[in-house]
Formats: structure tokens, sequence, C-alpha cells
């Protein structure tokens, strides 16, 4: 006999632990040190025998493109929102007299909403 699956909770249409994420890779991104002189990483040239990348290199670029697509997200947010996500998740020093849990679950469910328009989970 099967056993009942345990329905996730979702947020926005997208499940928690999957938002958890994107948050977190975010969070990553956002505060990654790659400062670097504005020279690129590897030199110009011609790859024999075709395109070869490892699939670190792609799991890394697709990390890389999820964070971007997100942080577009997060300054779409309303400034309330957006200063709640920073706070939250960046520790971002702002004053909140009321209302920081409302501002977080607000710009939590608009950016899961708004994930899942975009096709990215």
């Amino acid at each position: 006999m099967l056993a009942a699956k345990k329905e996730e909770q979702t947020i926005g249409g997208m499940p928690e632990a999957r938002l958890e994420w994107h948050f977190d890779n975010w969070r990553r991104w956002m505060r990654k040190d790659d400062v670097g002189e504005g020279y690129p990483r590897s030199a110009a040239g011609c790859v024999g025998g075709g395109y070869s990348q490892t699939f670190d290199d792609m799991v890394d670029a697709a990390d890389v493109r999820c964070a971007r697509i997100f942080d577009s997200l997060v300054n779409s947010l309303s400034p309330v929102e957006r200063a709640a996500v920073y706070h939250v998740h960046l520790y971002a020093v702002f004053r909140f007299p009321r209302g920081l849990d409302e501002a977080i679950a607000s710009g939590r469910l608009k950016v899961a909403g708004w994930l899942v328009q975009r096709g990215v989970y």
C-alpha cells in the first residue's frame, strides 16, 4: 500500500522549501566577494572540437542566473517590503516601528508568485 504523500506548503504557488533555496542562493550571491580588476576570468580563444563545460560550471551558471532574476524581483518590491527582505535575509539595518512581519510575508508572497509566473523553480 502506498503511503500518503505529505502535502508540502506553498507560498504563491511555489513550495516553501524551494522559495527558501532561492532566498539562500540570492543571499550568497549578494554577499559574494568577487571584486576583480575588471578583466575576464579567462583569456579569449578558441576551443577545438566544440564547446566543453563541466556540470558544475553549468550548475553555477544556473544559480547565478536565478540569483540575478531573484534580485530584480526583490528590487521590484515596494520600499517597505524590499527593506524587510534586506533586513531579514541580508541582515541590513532598518528600523521597523511596526509591520515587519506583514512586510516580509507580503514580499515573500509576491516574489514567489513572480518566480512561478516566470517559470523559475
